[in-house]
């Protein structure tokens, strides 16, 4: 477990049209993010103003798309606010916003296992959980440069 803090004006964007794209993990459209991961992983905040589209081409073996504000039509498909759409490996799509709408892609390879998540901590094994959770409180994790908050743990903890 590890924690790598990235500042937004790092984040690369990408403009098509009216389309807005910021890519906070992974690649896409030329662009790289600089945010690690240990899997090749994809993470896009898109911003589509009323009425603009955007062409999503398979930018991993596994996608989805999660609209949070307006209206998310998916080839021409309208998809609610708060409800993900897994998408058919390989295809690209037409997305088209109704309203000032935002959505992200998530998506990258698949997994090799199970895993096991909890807060802020993710694994394939739940002690490994257990113990960066205990790291955590201990205060053995690297402070974020200008952070002077501490946030504490849920009361409720890691259940396997």
């Amino acid at each position: 477990p590890s924690f790598s803090h990235t500042p937004a004006s790092a984040i690369p964007q990408w403009r098509e049209g009216a389309a807005q794209v910021r890519v906070l993990a992974g690649e896409a459209f030329g662009l790289r993010s600089p945010v690690p991961t240990v899997s090749p992983t994809l993470y896009l905040d898109i911003h589509l103003p009323d009425g603009a589209g955007l062409l999503l081409p398979p930018l991993a073996a596994e996608m989805a798309v999660y609209p949070v504000a307006g209206t998310l039509r998916v080839d021409g498909a309208p998809l609610a606010v708060g409800r993900m759409a897994v998408l058919e490996p390989g295809q690209p799509l037409q997305l088209e916003g109704e309203g000032d709408t935002r959505l992200a892609v998530v998506g990258g390879q698949p997994l090799d296992g199970p895993r096991h998540m909890w807060w802020n901590f993710v694994h394939s094994r739940p002690e490994r959980v257990r113990e960066a959770a205990a790291d955590w409180e201990a205060g053995r994790f690297a402070r974020i440069p200008g952070e002077t908050e501490f946030i504490p743990l849920p009361e409720k903890r890691f259940q396997r």
